[in-house]
């Protein structure tokens, strides 16, 4: 899964060994992300760091550097200095939208959800998090499964052979999703839709007079989606698996995007890095893997469609 941890800026930032040892336990392809709480998170573990020796401190910074696209995510919690100092701040954040784990130098409430930095393990429950898990066919499911990513990224494709916008059950899943980004910022997000071609698809010209009437009201002001049909290579890959995937990290998604109701489970998984690179590679325009198949379709939140 993903969790979200909030991370004492001070405890990560003093050492340069502890910083190595923790930062390495977060990513996407780990399950677990470290919460930019406060705001100013990266400027206050860089100011921690003011002991460390000058190459230390440099390969900090570049570590940190790093994190931002593929460790750290937006927190959009409060930060109230006069209440207190850090811990005081993300304790009382439990309380109203909940970190999974607080990790910081000490503990002295000896609250259960409070992770002493010396205490940080992988066999540690806290920081236990499973790479795969099952999630509702339901829409908003499936989006609040999958926001983390959404709401990092800028390049989001859905990868599902059978992905089709005029679907009722396809239409549910990426609406929910769609809205996720819109109310993270991501009004410029880049949002595709890859799916195999066969038979029984519509004509590109079909897609184009009656997407308007498909996407009403699903895709949100200053947003659009971008169809892309393929065809798999003789003797080449197949098109199978069905991927959520991004600049930042990738998810597969086994049975694929559409909501067939809560009496239904889809197993979600992790990926690691380099194979959501790899996969994210493949459905680029000039791909090797798969045949691109007719023109490229951007349906725009106004219904109106045009060829790219």
């Amino acid at each position: 899964m993903l969790y979200e941890y909030a991370v004492e800026p001070q405890a990560i930032g003093s050492s340069w060994k502890d910083f190595r040892y923790l930062i390495e336990k977060f990513g996407f392809d780990r399950g677990r992300l470290i919460s930019q709480f406060p705001k100013a998170w990266f400027k206050e573990v860089y100011a921690a760091s003011e002991t460390m020796k000058p190459i230390e401190r440099k390969r900090l910074e570049e570590s940190l550097q790093h994190a931002k696209k593929s460790k750290v995510i937006r927190s959009g919690r409060p930060y109230d200095p006069t209440v207190g100092g850090w811990l005081t701040n993300a304790i009382a954040q439990q309380a109203i939208l909940p970190f999974h784990a607080i990790i910081a130098a000490e503990n002295p409430g000896l609250h259960q959800q409070v992770l002493v930095f010396d205490d940080v393990d992988e066999g540690h429950p806290l920081m236990t998090a499973p790479h795969t898990w099952d999630v509702d066919r339901i829409g908003a499911s499936m989006a609040s499964a999958m926001k983390p990513l959404l709401v990092s990224s800028t390049k989001v494709l859905f990868v599902d052979r059978f992905f089709d916008i005029s679907k009722v059950r396809y239409q549910e899943t990426l609406k929910a999703c769609l809205d996720t980004i819109q109310a993270s910022g991501g009004a410029g997000v880049n949002c595709e839709i890859h799916f195999c071609d066969h038979d029984n698809r519509p004509p590109p010209e079909f897609v184009e007079r009656e997407a308007h009437k498909w996407m009403q009201g699903l895709i949100p002001d200053g947003m659009s989606i971008t169809l892309f049909s393929w065809k798999e290579r003789t003797g080449g890959a197949d098109f199978h698996a069905r991927y959520l995937l991004t600049d930042v990290g990738g998810i597969n998604v086994e049975a694929g995007f559409s909501a067939e109701g809560g009496h239904q489970k889809v197993q979600i998984g992790l990926l690691p890095l380099d194979l959501a690179q790899e996969r994210l590679n493949s459905f680029a325009r000039d791909s090797v893997v798969y045949d691109l198949v007719g023109p490229i379709l951007e349906i725009c939140s106004d219904g109106n469609v045009r060829r790219i």
